[in-house]
Parts: C-alpha cells; structure tokens; sequence
C-alpha cells in the first residue's frame, strides 16, 4: 500500500493513544460526496462512447451504458483495474495514450472530464455513492527483480540518502537487541530500536539514517539480497503485527504487508522481493505475494510459536523453526513440505542459509549449532557453541559463521564446527551478531542494548553502536564539541610531524646529491672499462698480426731449408751422373762381349747339330742309330739352350744401353738442375728478411698494445673504486631516508587517523546541522500553516 505519514499510519493502526484525541480537537471538514460510475461516469460515457458501446454496437466487444458491462470488460479482457488508473486499458484509451485512441478520429475528452474518470478509478470504481470497492494492494513500482538480478547489484549498492536521523523515540535506556541485519554488500547495519530501525554505516560507525516503526517492537530485520530494500517485522503482542518493506535509499516505506493479531516475530523477504514470509504466535507461517498484497498459502505444522524464518539465497526453499525445536524446510513456490528436520531439544532460535543454498544451519536454546544438507534432509555438523542457549547464528559469504549465546559470549566458526575466535564477553547476554562491512566486521549486541562493532579477523573491539541514540540538537552539540577536539588533537599531531618531514627533506636531498655524485662516477668508469675494451681489442688484433707474421717466418724459414736442400740433391745428383755414365760406359763392351759370344756358341752347336742328323741319316743300323739318335738330342737340347742364353744377353746389352743414355742425359741436365736450386735456395734467403722484419714490428705493436691495456685496465680499477665509494655514500644516504620515511610512516597513520576524524566529524557536524535546519524549517512552516 501507498506510503504514509508517522499520524496516518497510526491512526490506521491504533498505535498511538494521542493521535485520536489530536484528532477529535481538529476541525471537521466536509465530507466530498464520493466520485462514482451512475451519479458521474454514465453520462460522460452516454455522451462520448456509447455511440459505439452499447448494447447493440459493441465494438470490441466493450459495451460502457451499464456498470455491469463496463466491469466485465471487452474481447480483451478487463479495462477497469480499480484503484490504479495507469493500470486500466480504458484510461490509456480515453487519454489517447495508446491505440486505439478513443473517441476515434477525435479530440481527446475535455481534462475536466478525464479528471471525474480518474478519480472515479482511484476511489475503486464504485457504482453507486454507497458501495464497498475492494481494490488490490500494490507498491509503487514494479517489486519483483528478474533472476538475473538477485545477486550482486549493477552499480554502488544501496545506501542511505538524505534519509532522517532523528530517533522517533529517545529514551535514557537502549532496549534489548531482539534484531539486527546486515547489507550483503553495502557497509550498513540495521539495529531494531524502539518503534524505528536505526541504520549505521559500518565503516565510521555513524547514523546515516532512522526508519520510523509506530506499529510497536521490531522483532525481524532482513535485508534483501540485493540490499536495496529492508524487512522489518514485528507488532504489539497480543494486538497486531505486520512487515513493512523499506527502501534502503530514500528510507520511504514501499510495502506493507500481513495483517495479523500478534505480533510478528520472525520475517523474510524471497530473493527477488515477490514473496514475504512470515510468522509469530500465531504458529502458521504465512506467504504473501507483493504484487498485490494477497496471501499466497499457509503453512500449519508448526506447533508452537514461529521464532525464524528464511528463504535460501536462490530463492528455491523457506526454512522455519519454532520454539518447540520444530525445523522445517519448505519450497517456497507452493509452500509443500520440503524437509522436516529433527535433531534439536529445545527452541529453535535463528536459521541461516549459506550462499550456495545447499546448506541451511540453525541455533536452538539446547545450546547446539546443527547444519542440514539439502539433498536428502540430513545433519552433516552437531556442535556445542554456547552454555545456556544460542540465541543466533548467521554465515557469512566465505561460510563461516557468529553466533551469540547466553553464556554472554559471540564467537566466530568454520562450517566444520571450529572455533576460530571469542570475542569479548557482553555484560548480559549475547543476543544477535552479523557480519558486516564485507565481512570484515562483526557486529553484536546484547540484552543490555549494548552493541559491538569487532574486527573479525583480529577479534579486538573497535567501536560501539548506541541503540539509543541521542536526538539531532544534542548529537550536534557533541559532535561539534568532539571535532573541535578532534580538530585540535590532529593539529597538534600534524605539527610533530613537521620535524619528520624536515629530517625527510634533508635525507632526500643528501639522496640526490649522492645518487648524483654516484652517477657521474659510473659514468666514467663506464667510460673506462669503454677504453678497456677498445684496449682489449686492440692488442686481440696485435695478436692477430703477430700470429700472421710468426707464421710468415716460419714460411720463409721453411722455405730456405727446402731451397737447401734442393741445392745439395742437385749437387749430388752431378756427381751420381758422372759416375753412372762412367758405370754405364764400362758395362756397355762387356754386354756387347756377352752377346758375341752367345751367337758363336750357337753357330758352333749349329754345324754340331748339323753333324749329328747327318751321322743319323748315315747310320745302317740299329745300335749305330740309337747311337746318332742320342747324339742329335743331345744336340738339339744344347742348341735351345744356346738359343736360349742369346735373348738374356741381348735384353742385357739393351738395358745397359737405355743405363747409358739416361746416364749421358743426366749428366747433361744436371748442371741446370744445380742452378735452378741454387737460384731458390738465393731467393729464400732473401724473403727471410723481411719476415722477420715483420714479426719485428708485430711484437713491438702488441707489446705497446699491452701496455695500452695495462694502463687502461689500472684507470679502469681506479674509477670502479671511486664507483664504489660513490655506490657506499648514496646507499647510506638512502638508508638514512628510508629510516626517515620510516620515521614519518610510522608517525602519519595515527596523523591522517586524527585527521581523518576530525573530517569525519566536521563533515557529520555540517550534516547534522543541515538535518536540523532542515527540520526546524519544516517545524516553521507547519506552525505557520496552523489555524
């Protein structure tokens, strides 16, 4: 239903005694007579529309001469959403702002006539000046998210804006902390005070805002998992209980929604804000839809009071408990029986889904914490948290859980049941804790109406929330007096900072001056160990050269032995041909002696054989033939052997001959032989000269080349040492500024701290003066308004 103010909503609901005295004191005005469809609406629609909706001529099926026509609608369905013009086809139709625009081919209808229709639809349509409408609730804009956007939101989360934070009711004394939620993704806190919602930014730990509650106690906070709205729930026990859905941002009141005849003490808003579920003493969970206010089913099992109340992050399942140790998951769509959970033996006090909606974890006063798988009902973890009774439990995103207990205690797990912390212990007992700022923080508070900001991660104590805060006008006043000694302390620290920085300036300037000092050290020895390496490479080619010439000589050397040694054969082959032609010259008669002789013997052992085959023809008988016969071939066998010996010989006397010739040759050529060697043997000694000329000069190059070197590789040596020296200095003069920055570092965080606090505190000082001015003015002119 429509937001409305503090005195209207209690006068609806009966919540403030005074309201109805106020009222009876107020001047009564006149009763407008009440716009409706047979005293206004008939004779427009006679005039405008019935020429062609009528009961004859119903284009479109719609027919406007009767209110039972009209209600019923067209072809198209219904074009009278009591209570909501913007909602009605009719209305868009008569003010052409969709087709077919109506009256066709006409003019719009006269505003003041389009106003009696208007107002005709808000009232609810009603026939007569007597009737009873019933028309939908609905919120001011479109409540359910897509799917898509049930996470993280696009964009800055929601935070406060411009939002009061005048406490509604200030009292001496901070009420029990019964409820507390936070953002899922904004710094911000909700605490339940006393008939309001105070909202505190977790990160400066300030009142950004206070959410107006008159309908009594709040039992239940939820923000949605979008953190853009919160669900307040709670009541007047015995008497009323309802939800009201906040907008984060502007603090207005978007929804309200259950009716019921007891307080509300435990409440949730679905994941895409379509659905509210809650439950209290009444023992029935009840599903509203928001789209219309109506409830969607009922859920009965439970037999004593409804004490918690969740949906799953996906949106899929509602997880109850009562005080009767009922557990009870449900699917949150139709409301059927999910899972019914035993385990625990005294009251359920809080349930708490973990991201992944698998697991659902619930705190009961048997002083357990129980976490239930979703796939088939059972309990995965059992753990004793707290003596006495929990009293909360809640994860957070990367599963680990708080909860508080009655042993005064709140203490941070791992979701196996591993105690990671205790933090401080309350004066009374520990009723709620969350996690806040990113989970970074934990926050609770106790029955005292204590409450406790901790660094989840070191477990220390960082800030307290009043739960009775004080009204604008004195948190003013504090504020300021708090900031001009905020103020102050960060001045007087800001000028101890001043020394520090002077130190700094001067360490940093020593730094420069060394750093350059070091620079133009290594510059030149950059510069020498340049000349060391042009000096190397020098005296690498001298080296070079040197080999050259080393080699060149050993060449010519060479060369002059060979020549030598030519020269000497050449000499001795003189000699060896004289002596072989005089060799050969002898053996040439004694050859020629051998072959004469030779052809003699034939010729004798020719007439012998000549002889010997006459004796043969001549011999008559047989003893003087077999005498002949022996005869012949005893010659005949002398004169192959004679025949024989005379090739031998010849070949001989050939061989001596061909000795001889050669012998003559050589002793011929071998004069010229001689002075071709001795020619070489000249010129080799004469290119030994400037060989070793050259290896002369090669060694006195490479030996100044390394005197070169020398020389540059000692400046080089010297100039690394200055580098050194230079590289010591500016290391020191660094380490002298970093034990300066140090010095400075170590004393600007409480600095900027204090600094930081004082802004904080000027800026709530500007921001609280501006609210009270503004609330002054409002104050003014409201005063001058009355009669």
């Amino acid at each position: 239903m429509p937001s409305k103010s503090l005195s209207a909503i209690a006068v609806a609901l009966g919540c403030l005694a005074t309201i109805p005295a106020l009222a009876a004191d107020a001047p009564k005005a006149a009763a407008k007579p009440k716009v409706n469809y047979t005293d206004n609406v008939s004779a427009i629609f006679q005039s405008r529309c019935n020429s062609c909706h009528n009961a004859d001529k119903q284009k479109g099926g719609l027919a406007l001469e009767t209110y039972g026509a009209t209600m019923q609608g067209g072809s198209s369905g219904q074009v009278i959403e009591p209570g909501d013009p913007e909602q009605s086809h009719l209305w868009k139709l008569v003010t052409q702002a969709e087709e077919p625009k109506m009256p066709p081919k006409s003019p719009k209808i006269p505003d003041a006539e389009l106003a009696i229709i208007k107002a005709w639809i808000e009232a609810g349509a009603p026939e007569t000046s007597g009737s009873v409408v019933a028309m939908k609730e609905k919120p001011k804009f479109e409540f359910k998210l897509d799917p898509s956007a049930m996470g993280k939101p696009v964009g800055p989360p929601a935070m406060p804006e411009g939002v009061p934070t005048e406490p509604v009711v200030v009292s001496p004394k901070a009420n029990a902390i019964v409820a507390m939620a936070a953002s899922p993704w904004a710094p911000l806190v909700a605490i339940a005070g006393h008939k309001q919602v105070l909202l505190y930014q977790a990160k400066t730990d300030r009142l950004v805002g206070v959410f107006p509650f008159p309908e009594g106690t709040i039992h239940a906070l939820k923000f949605s998992r979008n953190g853009s709205l919160l669900l307040a729930g709670g009541g007047r026990g015995g008497q009323s209980g309802l939800a009201i859905v906040f907008d984060v941002k502007t603090g207005k009141r978007v929804f309200e929604i259950g009716k019921e005849y007891d307080v509300v003490l435990a409440a949730d808003i679905s994941p895409d804000h379509g659905q509210v579920a809650l439950g209290g003493p009444s023992k029935i969970v009840r599903v509203y839809s928001t789209a219309d206010g109506q409830l969607q089913f009922e859920m009965k099992k439970h037999t004593e009071w409804i004490t918690a109340v969740e949906f799953s992050p996906d949106g899929v399942l509602l997880a109850t408990g009562d005080r009767n140790n009922g557990l009870i998951v449900w699917e949150a769509q139709t409301g059927r029986e999910f899972f019914d959970l035993r385990g625990h033996t005294a009251a359920i006090t809080d349930v708490s889904w973990r991201l992944d909606s698998n697991v659902v974890a619930s705190a009961a006063e048997d002083g357990t914490i129980k976490l239930w798988e979703m796939e088939n009902g059972n309990q995965i973890k059992s753990w004793g948290a707290h003596g006495g009774g929990v009293s909360s439990a809640r994860f957070a995103k990367d599963g680990r859980i708080v909860t508080t207990g009655r042993d005064k205690m709140a203490r941070l797990w791992d979701q196996n049941g591993g105690k990671q912390k205790d933090f401080e212990a309350f004066g009374d007992l520990a009723l709620r804790a969350v996690f806040a700022d990113d989970d970074a923080k934990v926050v609770a508070g106790d029955w005292s109406g204590e409450v406790r900001v901790f660094d989840a991660k070191e477990g220390k104590k960082l800030a307290n929330l009043r739960a009775n805060p004080d009204p604008i006008a004195v948190r003013l006043e504090k504020a300021r007096a708090e900031a001009q000694t905020a103020l102050a302390a960060a001045e007087h620290a800001a000028k101890e900072l001043a020394p520090l920085q002077a130190a700094l300036a001067d360490k940093t300037a020593l730094v420069a001056r060394a750093q350059q000092a070091l620079t133009e050290a290594q510059q030149v020895a950059q510069r020498k160990a340049e000349a060391v390496a042009a000096s190397e490479k020098s005296e690498a080619e001298k080296v070079k050269l040197q080999a050259v010439a080393t080699e060149a000589l050993k060449l010519a050397q060479a060369a002059i032995e060979k020549a030598n040694a030519e020269k000497a054969a050449a000499e001795k082959a003189v000699n060896d041909s004289i002596a072989a032609e005089k060799a050969a010259t002898d053996a040439v008669p004694v050859a020629k002696a051998a072959v004469e002789k030779a052809l003699n013997d034939k010729v004798a052992q020719d007439q012998a054989l000549a002889s010997a085959v006459e004796a043969m023809k001549s011999a008559t008988t047989k003893g003087a033939a077999d005498q002949a016969g022996a005869a012949l071939a005893q010659a005949v066998a002398r004169s192959a052997e004679l025949t024989n010996a005379i090739a031998p010989a010849g070949k001989r006397q050939a061989e001596i001959l061909a000795v001889w010739e050669g012998a003559v040759a050589a002793k011929a050529a071998a004069p010229g032989l001689l002075a071709a060697a001795t020619d070489r043997a000249r010129l080799a000694a004469e290119a030994v000269k400037p060989a070793q000329a050259a290896l002369d000069q090669a060694n006195a190059a490479r030996n100044e080349a390394g005197k070169l070197l020398a020389d540059a590789r000692a400046a080089l040596k010297v100039a690394t040492g200055q580098a050194d020296a230079r590289k010591a200095e500016a290391d020191a003069s660094t380490t002298a500024r970093l034990a300066a920055e140090k010095a400075l570092a170590d004393r600007r965080p409480p600095v900027d701290a204090l600094a930081a606090k004082a802004n904080e505190l000027k800026s709530e000082v500007e921001a609280l003066a501006a609210e009270l001015k503004a609330a002054e003015a409002a104050k003014s002119a409201t005063a001058s308004k009355a009669p």
